[in-house]
């Protein structure tokens, strides 16, 4: 994936959009790994700070003396230095641009909001969990497009090595000039030198249009809950095999 975009065009996107901090989640699964080397790649283009964030969380048990929750959390302190360092070095595997590491001990969902609260984007693999898990639990991913405000870059660990922002499909029943999604899809397809198709509506986007793209680009309303099955989140999640870009809905 190219991570050159031409001077003049990328000039034109700062002025609607362009990313100061760009987030990355990493669990140190495969889907993550693809998500660093994506979030390295925009982050390179715009000049963006890149930082990438890992929850690890562990919660004493309540009959736990506080002797024993002391000891723990130095344990904790000394183990958390360890995952640093191998989060640096997870990293530096999938982009060579500088990246700063944070260590939080909220639940996944918590942290990555939170370490987002300055950032203009995104980025988190899936594993594109489906049927009763994903009805009880949802996913990470699912979760944080739900609840962020800001566009949510979700990648799959089987992700095709090809140029990210090459063939732009959007998804949605409002996708015109004046969208915000279509308006993304624009200026990304102008800095990266691709193009952007219309794939219809989520319940009926066209399959082959789908299968041709290099990236899925949907607006997203909110509101819905993170349990929903069948509505076009949980849809294009569960179903679409190619990168997707969530993009709030400007209200």
């Amino acid at each position: 994936m190219s991570t050159q975009a031409p001077s003049a065009a990328r000039q034109a996107m700062r002025t609607v959009w362009s990313p100061k901090n760009v987030l990355v989640a990493v669990d140190f699964g495969e889907a993550s790994a693809r998500a660093v080397g994506v979030a390295g790649i925009i982050a390179s283009t715009f000049g963006a700070r890149l930082i990438a964030v890992h929850a690890e969380r562990f919660d004493p048990p309540p009959y736990f003396t506080l002797e024993q929750i002391a000891r723990l959390e130095a344990e904790r302190r000394a183990g958390q230095a360890v995952v640093t360092a191998h989060l640096v070095q997870f990293a530096l595997k999938e982009t060579s641009y500088p990246i700063t590491v944070a260590i939080s001990d909220e639940p996944p969902v918590d942290a990555i909001l939170h370490a987002a609260a300055n950032a203009e984007l995104i980025v988190i693999g899936t594993h594109g969990r489906r049927g009763p898990g994903r009805w009880w639990l949802g996913s990470v991913a699912e979760r944080v497009v739900r609840a962020a405000t800001v566009p949510v870059l979700v990648t799959r660990a089987g992700t095709p090595p090809r140029d990210l922002f090459e063939r732009i499909a959007i998804v949605g029943d409002d996708a015109g000039d004046a969208s915000a999604g279509r308006t993304m899809a624009n200026q990304l397809a102008e800095v990266f030198s691709g193009h952007v198709v219309h794939a219809g509506p989520a319940a009926h986007c066209q399959p082959e249009l789908m299968a041709q793209a290099s990236l899925v680009v949907m607006e997203t309303s909110g509101g819905h809950p993170a349990w929903a099955m069948s509505d076009s989140v949980a849809k294009i999640l569960g179903s679409c095999q190619r990168p997707v870009l969530f993009i709030p809905k400007v209200k």
